[in-house]
């Protein structure tokens, strides 16, 4: 079994440390804990949703470009749910 690249998600901007896929109504659904509120939201494809990776020491990761990789709502449910990546709050 392959361990899962831990990852930090970025929402709109903001850093999401809990995200985690359900089964909907509709399908699959990405659930976010807000960080601030400490309450859970489904996200909408409406959200721009980024990943940075935390395999590297923070002093590479503070120097490069575009601090995350965009990515679309259908593949980070995919991501998720396959155990490819987990989450993680940044260190």
């Amino acid at each position: 079994m392959i361990a899962a690249r831990k990852v930090a998600l970025r929402v709109n901007g903001v850093r999401a440390a809990n995200a985690r896929v359900r089964r909907g109504k509709k399908g699959l659904e990405l659930l976010i804990t807000d960080p601030r509120l400490g309450e859970e939201f489904a996200a909408g494809e409406n959200f721009t949703l980024e990943l940075l990776e935390l395999l590297h020491p923070h002093e590479i990761r503070r120097n490069l470009p575009n601090g995350g990789r965009r990515v679309s709502l259908r593949i980070l449910i995919a991501l998720l749910g396959s155990g490819v990546v987990r989450i993680a709050e940044e260190s």
